[in-house]
């Protein structure tokens, strides 16, 4: 058993950004076109969900890769200001993400579903500290137990918002008086764990802006995605773990 902070960052707005069920009924090209729309969907995520690895990684370990969500764990250290280094990650995700939308906005050229419904999606992100337990099979670990499920339903809740911070009070009890102030309390009722006392932080960043994209003509920005689609699917995959 160890001690150790819980983090998930989830993308919001997934599911309606790839409901495509109404083309995919449509005959032979329908299917096609949806199938070619949800790997702009699909590519979209993954450019995003990248910028928002790269500024928690270097705080804490990516630990696996969840659809629409990255999981990321820390094993405790004797630092006093763990928990305070791990908000600040959370903030650099969230400039990294609104960074990121907002060079993607020339996607919109595209036309499609997902490339249209793209500036809707936002950034939320739970955290908790607790226990858990490492399970090896083969050349894999995966880290389990009670607090690793709490987490992960922690995205399970009320809050109408769809860009925010979650935290418990576990996870919070370390951090600096500043950093606690950024918080207010929010009753949640969690799946199987009943009505817990959280802290929440709402953002409201609003649609991104990209002056340079918005300049350029429609004709351009149309060739600018579909160069930066067809380069993607042949670059590396999103990294698996």
């Amino acid at each position: 058993m160890q001690n150790g902070y819980f983090l998930i960052a989830d993308i919001s707005g997934y599911t309606e950004f790839v409901q495509l069920h109404a083309l995919k009924q449509k005959p032979l090209f329908g299917k096609f076109m949806a199938k070619n729309f949800e790997n702009h969907a699909s590519i979209v995520i993954s450019d995003l969900l990248e910028s928002v690895i790269e500024a928690v990684e270097p705080t804490m370990k990516l630990h696996k890769l969840e659809g629409d969500a990255a999981f990321f764990y820390a094993e405790e250290n004797s630092e006093l200001d763990q928990a305070d280094k791990i908000l600040l990650a959370m903030s650099k995700a969230n400039e990294a993400f609104t960074s990121k939308a907002s060079d993607l906005l020339f996607v919109q050229a595209c036309g499609c579903e997902p490339c249209s419904q793209s500036k809707n999606l936002k950034l939320k992100i739970v955290a908790h500290k607790g226990t858990c337990v490492t399970q090896k099979i083969r050349n894999f670990e995966e880290i389990s137990g009670e607090d690793v499920i709490l987490t992960h339903r922690l995205l399970k809740n009320n809050i109408p918002s769809i860009e925010y911070w979650l935290v418990t009070k576990e996870f919070a009890k370390n951090l600096n008086k500043d950093n606690k102030n950024k918080f207010v309390p929010s009753l949640q009722k969690i799946e199987n764990f009943g009505k817990v006392n959280l802290l929440l932080c709402e953002f409201d960043s609003g649609e991104p802006v990209n002056t340079e994209v918005s300049k350029r003509s429609r004709v351009m920005n149309w060739i600018i995605q579909a160069s930066y689609f067809t380069k993607y699917t042949l670059r590396s995959p999103l990294r698996k773990i």
